[in-house]
């Protein structure tokens, strides 16, 4: 088994501390170790250094080889440009084809907060166990929502298929993506759906096998990779990368499959994608709040206050309130808003800030 960790992308919702150059998923966000780091050895529980890939943009590789010492050099790969999830995994396939093209690959992102790396490795466990009874089909993880969240997607159960030990699996009904409040809410209380964490498993050929199906221009691509040899790989991936299509695996691929499966999990996890998020995962005083830095609060509830430069943070009567303070940016967004994050972003890219960006 192999598995792809995707790092690649900008955070623009947790900006100003990510950045284009600096993306969270290199950034030490809960202690020491960056989020990449984390879940770098989360994995190393199940599989070896030799087995894990990281797909990432060419301005992160150096960083990622740097934070991840003891992976192969030839295990990062490099995209030349962004072609979205889809064309990430579809390299990791191309990679794993050469030498484990009847293997399992799984695919993960780096940006994840998991309560519990026990339970995490025997969910990548079940993925062997599952696949080598259904081959052909695509595996997916639904974490049992908490709350109504409308930044994710959530997958709807249908029949039970099997047992596997502690592992029921499912087929899966249908996928909605980033609902409304108020549909998130019913969501919510029909056990039925599930948060999609962005957590997938195919045997290799299976995947690929989809590609032809249904990007068949990508599969010709993924294919003249997946043959090449240095010392002609990189000029080979240059020429036909960035032919792939921009679309993630989603639109791309799993929502045009009929043969998908799903474990439903009550793992603790949250997609580290906004402010709020981090806020959730923080510790907090008695009255909510999430303070990183020396801090006087008066009358103050449910805030979360980051400072990197060390000033020391002083609220009097702020409530649901994000404030992030690094060396060049003052951030302050109404918690419930941190989704929007990214528009602000947008906007300076417009302005043409890219000292900022």
């Amino acid at each position: 088994m192999k598995v792809v960790i995707l790092a690649g992308g900008a955070g623009t919702r947790l900006w100003p501390l990510s950045r284009a150059r600096y993306p969270k998923q290199l950034q030490s966000i809960f202690g020491k170790e960056t989020l990449l780091q984390r879940t770098y050895q989360r994995i190393r529980r199940v599989v070896s250094e030799k087995d894990i890939l990281v797909a990432t943009g060419a301005n992160h590789a150096a960083r990622v080889r740097a934070q991840l010492p003891g992976l192969p050099k030839h295990n990062i790969l490099v995209e030349p440009v962004g072609r979205d999830s889809a064309g990430a995994i579809g390299f990791a396939a191309a990679r794993a084809q050469r030498e484990q093209p009847d293997g399992i690959l799984v695919s993960v992102h780096a940006d994840a907060w998991v309560g519990d790396d026990k339970a995490f490795a025997s969910l990548l466990r079940a993925a062997q166990k599952t696949l080598g009874a259904f081959p052909d089909h695509t595996l997916l993880y639904g974490i049992t929502p908490t709350y109504p969240e409308t930044g994710y997607g959530y997958i709807q159960l249908n029949k039970k298929v099997v047992q596997h030990e502690t592992h029921p699996v499912y087929s899966v009904k249908r996928f909605i993506e980033k609902p409304t409040l108020a549909r998130a809410r019913s969501l919510v209380l029909d056990a039925t759906y599930l948060w999609n964490p962005g957590w997938f498993a195919w045997r290799v050929d299976a995947l690929l096998g989809l590609y032809k199906k249904f990007l068949p221009k990508d599969y010709a691509s993924l294919m003249r990779i997946a043959a090449a040899r240095p010392p002609s790989l990189s000029a080979v991936v240059g020429k036909e990368f960035p032919k792939l299509t921009s679309i993630s695996i989603d639109h791309g691929i799993l929502e045009r499959t009929d043969k998908r499966l799903v474990i439903p999990t009550d793992i603790k996890w949250a997609d580290i994608g906004h402010w709020r998020s981090v806020a959730e995962m923080s510790k907090k005083d008695r009255d909510g709040n999430a303070v990183a830095g020396e801090s006087v609060l008066l009358d103050s509830s449910n805030n979360f206050l980051m400072s990197s430069s060390g000033k020391c943070i002083a609220a009097l009567g702020v409530k649901n309130l994000v404030m992030v303070e690094t060396d060049d940016v003052i951030l302050l967004v109404d918690k419930a808003r941190a989704q929007e994050v990214k528009t602000v972003v947008a906007e300076l890219t417009k302005r043409g800030a890219k000292k900022y960006l």
